[in-house]
């Protein structure tokens, strides 16, 4: 038991936590072993079922803990940059399925990043979550991290979800020519268009390993396009690839903080790929199939937020379900989107597309049966490890 655990649990009623002394003793060889996810599962089972308030700070205090301990501490080894296969679409195809992604550099216009950058980060300014002024484009945050799918994140999202700038860039012309390149002539963009806004020195809500198909199903041939909207460094948390990953089928699923609430289990065949990344400039994108295993690098950044976009692509004739049809969180409907639109070019696209609508099967995504448990457990461990990030930055004048 480490020195800051121990001076934290200090204060836990240690006569309540007698009688679980040699299950805490079991515990706790589990975690000096290196298994902190079988030591905390251990603890987790009993603490749930014994009514303990005290227990139950324990795993609470254990899991502020772990946090650090149990994230994937990877440093990728670098991304083969595709650019040369660029006019032999043989070539650009077999090394997609290959290697299950394809990173290309400078392919989208900086004036098209700029727009949109220019658009998200007013609407951030305005909503208190960066500095405005001459700073603004930098997405300086200013405000406590928020997660996807709080109100306060919606405020924002709601606004941004509408910019047509946002849902115009997944149709433009170099990165089309790049996408029928990788999957055919028939390719076009879901209209599902999808900005991640992550903020700095939150390492816990890093997007974790996971795959798009149990979010997407349709087509496992369904290729989503990430974007930066700004150069982006591993260590700014840019997105890392499990190259290979695409051939071992659909993982299954436990909750995590990070954006979707899920995290792929992954068994020892992904556990053998190699992780890799790159330092992303602003026009750089990394394409991969719905079964490629692939995370965020955490954001180490102590103030720039980091701002994406990933958009997902399909041929004719391929499956989809209908909430790739929808807007991301269907919170608003497409003539709500539409209203302010300058152009009519793109709205309602989609209807001139050949494609099968499938149906949604909800077993791909469901989580186990105490996720409800889990996710309080996490919300609650991450609320006190943050809060205490940020008493130490002010205790030592870094604030």
């Amino acid at each position: 038991m480490n020195a800051e655990f121990r001076s934290n649990v200090d204060s836990v009623d240690q006569e309540a936590l007698a009688a679980y002394r040699p299950l805490l003793d079991e515990v706790h060889e589990l975690i000096d072993a290196g298994d902190y996810e079988a030591g905390i599962s251990k603890l987790q089972k009993v603490a749930r079922a014994s009514g303990s308030e005290a227990l139950m700070n324990y795993l609470i205090e254990l899991r502020v803990q772990a946090f650090p301990r149990m994230s994937e501490k990877i440093t990728p080894e670098p991304m083969f940059e595709a650019n040369g296969l660029l006019g032999n679409p043989e070539a650009v195809r077999a090394r997609l399925d290959k290697d299950g992604y394809l990173f290309f550099r400078s392919i989208i216009p900086l004036a098209r990043l700029q727009e949109l950058r220019e658009q998200i980060t007013q609407i951030l300014a305005e909503q208190g979550w960066i500095q405005g002024g001459d700073k603004r484009m930098q997405a300086l945050a200013i405000r406590r991290p928020l997660r996807e799918g709080q109100p306060q994140f919606f405020k924002a999202h709601d606004r941004i979800i509408k910019l047509e700038a946002l849902h115009s860039l997944a149709h433009e012309p170099n990165l089309m020519n790049v996408i029928r390149q990788a999957l055919g002539s028939t390719a076009f963009p879901h209209p599902l268009s999808i900005v991640r806004l992550i903020f700095p020195d939150s390492p816990e809500l890093a997007t974790p390993p996971h795959q798009d198909f149990p979010n997407n199903q349709g087509t496992p041939n369904l290729t989503a396009a990430w974007i930066p909207l700004a150069d982006c460094a591993i260590e700014d948390g840019s997105l890392a690839i499990m190259e290979g990953s695409h051939k071992f089928g659909v993982l299954p699923l436990k909750f995590h903080l990070g954006a979707g609430n899920r995290r792929a289990v992954l068994n020892e065949n992904v556990l053998s790929c190699r992780w890799v990344g790159a330092d992303f400039k602003a026009g750089d994108i990394v394409l991969f199939p719905s079964l490629t295993v692939h995370k965020a690098m955490e954001n180490h950044n102590l103030e720039r937020m980091r701002l994406s976009v990933d958009f997902r692509y399909q041929l004719e004739g391929e499956a989809l379900t209908e909430g790739c049809l929808q807007p991301h969180f269907n919170r608003i409907s497409w003539d709500d989107i539409y209203r302010e639109w300058k152009s009519d070019t793109l709205k309602y696209y989609w209807r001139d597309k050949m494609y099968i609508e499938a149906p949604w099967d909800p077993t791909l995504h469901e989580l186990p049966e105490d996720h409800v448990d889990e996710a309080y457990e996490q919300q609650l461990a991450y609320n006190i490890a943050l809060t205490r990030r940020k008493e130490g930055r002010s205790a030592r004048g870094e604030d």
